[in-house]
C-alpha cells in the first residue's frame, strides 16, 4: 500500500514563512490579527483584501505565483512581523505609491523627461496584471515620454511598453489606450498608411471616452503627417485643382482629431490640453497665425496648469501683437447627434464681429481691413509638421 504523498510546501523563495496549518486557516489566523488590532502607520501602508470581503492594512513585501509576503504590525509599538498569504484567498490588492513615485510621475509630466520613471517602471512591471494596482498608468506615461525622442532604441521600447501593456494590463481601458500609443509610435516610425485604417477601425469597436480621444488623436496625427508629406512632394500644390480638395481634407481631419477633446470632453483635461497645443502647432505650420493664437490662448486660459499651457506661452510671447487678436471660437466636426440648427448657431456666433465705429462728421469712414477667411489656411511655402518637442521648448 501506497504512502500518501507529503503536502506540497510553500515556495523556497521565502522558506522561513512555512506553516504546518491549512493555508485558509493561516489565512484567517493572520488577517483576525491584523484587523482586530489598532495598527499603527506603517511608511508606505498598502491593503490586502481577501475575497470574503475583508481587508487589512499592511506592507506588502514580495509575491510569487503563489503567496504575497507581507508585514504587518500585530499590536501598536510591537516590532514588524512577517507572513504569508496565499493568493488564492486573495481578491485584490492596493499598493500605496512608493516612496519618491508621486513626485517622480509629476516630475516626469511637467519636464517631458521618461528618466525619472524607470526605476518605478521596473519595480511595478511584476504587478501588470494584478487588479487595482497602478503599473500601467505608470507605464503609458513612460512609454509616450520615450517615444517624444525620435531614435531607434526609444521607439522600440515605447512600442515594448505599449504591448506588454496591451497584453497583460488588468484594465481593459489601459489595454485600449495602449493600442493608440502603439499607434502613435508606429505614426512616429514614419508608418503613416498603416496606422490610420487600424486606428479606424479600433475607433469602431471602443466605448471607452479616453480611448476614443486617444484613437481620434492618432487620425489627427496620421492626417496631419500626410498633409505634411503632400507639401513635400507638391510644393506647388495650390496651382494644382486635384490637390487643392485633398490638402483641404487632410487638414480638417488632422484638426478635427486634434480638437475632439476639448469640444466634446473637456473634463479630459490632459488630452484637451494636448489636442488644443497640437492644432495651434498645426495652424501656425500653416502661417495661420490668428488661429494658433486663438488656440493658444484658450490654451492657457482653461487649461494653466498643464505643460503645454507652458509651451503655449512661450510661443505667444515671441509673437509680434498684431497677431494678438480676440480669441475665436474652433471650427471642427459637430459632435454626433447634434442638429443642424445647434451648428449653424455656433458657425455664426464664431463669425460675430465688433461692429466699426461711426465716422467723425470730418473725417471719411475707414474702411474695414479685415476680410473673411476660409476654414483652412494655405502656404505658397510647404510647411513643416510640429513635433512633440516644440511643447519642451
Amino acid at each position: 500500500m501506497n504512502s500518501p504523498a507529503p503536502p506540497r510546501p510553500l515556495p523556497d523563495a521565502l522558506p522561513n514563512f512555512r506553516q504546518p496549518w491549512p493555508a485558509s486557516a493561516r489565512v484567517l489566523t493572520v488577517l483576525a490579527v491584523l484587523l482586530g488590532s489598532s495598527l499603527t502607520a506603517l511608511p508606505a501602508q498598502d491593503s490586502v483584501v481577501l475575497k470574503n470581503g475583508r481587508k487589512a492594512g499592511c506592507q506588502v513585501l514580495d509575491f510569487t505565483a503563489e503567496a504575497l509576503k507581507i508585514s504587518y504590525q500585530p499590536t501598536p509599538g510591537a516590532a514588524a512581523a512577517e507572513r504569508l498569504v496565499p493568493l488564492a484567498e486573495v481578491d485584490y490588492v492596493e499598493l500605496a505609491p512608493l516612496p519618491g513615485e508621486t513626485e517622480a510621475f509629476a516630475q516626469a509630466i511637467r519636464e517631458g523627461r521618461s528618466e525619472p520613471l524607470v526605476s518605478f517602471w521596473i519595480r511595478r512591471l511584476p504587478w501588470l496584471n494584478r487588479p487595482r494596482t497602478n503599473a500601467g498608468e505608470i507605464g503609458l506615461v513612460y512609454a509616450e515620454l520615450l517615444s517624444r525622442v525620435s531614435t531607434v532604441d526609444r521607439m522600440e521600447r515605447a512600442l515594448k511598453i505599449y504591448s506588454q501593456i496591451e497584453t497583460a494590463d488588468w484594465n481593459p481601458g489601459r489595454r485600449g489606450r495602449a493600442q493608440a500609443g502603439r499607434l502613435r509610435v508606429m505614426l512616429r516610425q514614419g508608418r503613416v498608411e498603416e496606422v490610420r485604417p487600424l486606428a479606424e477601425g479600433l475607433l469602431e469597436k471602443s466605448g471607452d471616452p479616453r480611448v476614443l480621444i486617444e484613437l481620434r488623436h492618432v487620425i489627427g496625427e496620421a492626417a496631419a503627417a500626410s498633409l505634411t508629406q503632400l507639401e513635400k512632394d507638391h510644393p506647388r500644390w495650390q496651382e494644382e485643382d486635384e490637390l487643392v480638395p485633398r490638402h483641404t481634407q487632410l487638414l480638417n481631419d488632422a484638426l478635427d482629431g486634434y480638437l475632439f477633446p476639448h469640444l466634446f470632453h473637456g473634463a479630459e483635461e490632459d488630452l484637451a490640453a494636448r489636442g488644443l497645443w497640437a492644432a495651434a502647432q498645426l495652424s501656425a505650420a500653416q502661417k495661420d497665425l490668428l488661429q494658433a493664437t486663438d488656440w493658444s490662448t484658450d490654451l492657457t486660459n482653461l487649461y494653466p496648469a498643464s505643460p503645454e499651457a507652458a509651451a503655449a506661452k512661450t510661443w505667444l510671447a515671441k509673437q509680434p501683437a498684431p497677431a494678438l487678436t480676440t480669441s475665436r471660437k474652433p471650427q471642427a466636426t459637430p459632435a454626433p447627434g447634434a442638429t443642424d440648427n445647434e451648428s449653424e448657431a455656433e458657425t455664426e456666433d464664431s463669425a460675430e464681429e465688433a461692429p466699426e465705429p461711426e465716422a467723425q462728421p470730418d473725417e471719411p469712414k475707414a474702411k474695414s481691413k479685415s476680410t473673411a477667411r476660409p476654414k483652412s489656411k494655405t502656404s505658397k511655402k510647404p510647411a513643416a509638421k510640429a513635433t512633440e518637442d516644440d511643447a519642451d521648448e
